[in-house]
């Protein structure tokens, strides 16, 4: 009976985790499973990404045809018969679809207990969030960048009016500063890097992490001391002005 209400609380809990953002999901599997992706979350935001091509339906989740088109295409389903086997072990709340969140479970071997009873390290979730969120913004700019350049090549080769306007337009997209980009990529890699060694040595991040907020709460303490300054300054230059007037 325990084990029953159990489970319709981690099927409750699943609710909530599907009606989030496909990116939001990811993020909750990665903060759960946050020790085994160490170093090497962006395979999971890969994986991700490529579910997202698929997806058609407002909410993020794949339907039964596109979740059968989908495993076909990663080699996991060739079969009616084997589809429905896997999506037995994959559609967790039976509604029929397949979310992100309920995809990673099955893709890596993970239980909804585990997803919901898992206790991560805050200061090293915080770290690897940071590093998430860095990856996803410089490689999404890279893919937006690309997918344009694409389009702009395909209008060209096509003629017509608009060629010659999506002609300068890709020069001028392509005359883009390609050193920043490989700046923000070696952000983006130097953050994972820290990710992954906070979880290797996580009393030392928590050290570090202790001494960065005492710095943070010692410069907010400066700066306001020096507004303080300022006020009573600018106060004491007001009353000498006002003395002048009676002198």
């Amino acid at each position: 009976m325990a084990e029953e209400n159990k489970n319709a609380e981690y099927l409750k809990k699943l609710d909530e985790v599907t009606a989030l953002s496909m990116d939001q999901q990811t993020n909750t599997f990665l903060r759960a499973f946050v020790h085994d992706f160490q170093g090497k979350f962006e395979q999971v935001l890969d994986v991700v990404e490529d579910f997202k091509t698929y997806v058609k339906r407002p909410d993020g989740q794949l339907d039964e045809a596109e979740a059968h088109y989908f495993l076909e295409k990663k080699g996991e389903a060739a079969t009616v018969i084997a589809f429905r086997e896997k999506m037995r072990a994959i559609d967790l709340d039976f509604n029929k679809r397949v979310s992100v969140i309920e995809y990673l479970l099955y893709k890596y071997k993970k239980t909804l207990k585990e997803l919901f009873e898992a206790k991560p390290n805050a200061a090293l979730i915080k770290k690897l969030e940071e590093a998430i969120e860095q990856y996803r913004a410089v490689f999404r700019a890279k893919k937006e960048r690309e997918d344009k350049i694409a389009q702009l090549e395909a209008t060209i080769s096509g003629g017509g009016p608009n060629a010659a306007k999506a002609k300068s337009e890709l020069m001028n997209l392509k005359s883009h500063d390609s050193a920043k980009d490989g700046a923000d990529e070696i952000s983006a890699l130097a953050a994972k890097l820290k990710a992954k060694r906070a979880l290797a040595n996580p009393g030392e991040h928590e050290d570090t992490a202790y001494k960065e907020e005492q710095a943070r709460l010692a410069e907010e303490e400066r700066k306001k001391e020096a507004e303080e300054k300022k006020k009573q300054d600018d106060s004491r230059n007001r009353l000498k002005e006002r003395s002048k007037l009676w002198q």
